[in-house]
């Protein structure tokens, strides 16, 4: 073999020496499908679907708004949240505190900046003062 290869000193670079970290980064994984996990989690995620409820139910919502605008009082009201992303949503009970109704929209607007469609609950339960 030829001797010179023995004898020839290790070359040397112009870059500064990479630290170990960063020299295996070089040789981490990746995801060659972006969003994949993101859309898997997405679609395992559950929705509910929104309950259709009676007249008599309806009456009766309808009812506690009419004595909730006279009295200006905190509730606590379960209404459903459309999903953003997928078909169905979500209940949700929270306490709030009146403060005005919109009527055209027919929308309840409190006073904690939530906004409700009178079509979207399913119960309240007046808490007085």
């Amino acid at each position: 073999m030829d001797e010179r290869w023995y004898t020839m000193e290790r070359p040397t670079s112009k870059y500064p020496k990479m630290s170990m970290s960063d020299r295996a980064a070089q040789f981490a994984p990746f995801a060659a499908l972006t969003g994949h996990k993101e859309a898997v989690l997405e679609q395992q995620r559950i929705t509910q679907t929104k309950r259709i409820l009676s007249n008599e139910e309806k009456l009766e919502i309808n009812e506690k708004i009419v004595e909730m605008v006279k009295l200006k009082s905190k509730c606590r009201i379960t209404y459903f949240e459309k999903d953003q992303k997928k078909s169905g949503g979500k209940y949700h009970t929270a306490t709030y505190t009146f403060k005005r109704l919109d009527e055209l929209n027919k929308t309840l607007i409190f006073k904690e900046n939530v906004q409700i469609q009178i079509d979207d609950i399913v119960d309240i339960e007046l808490l007085g003062q």
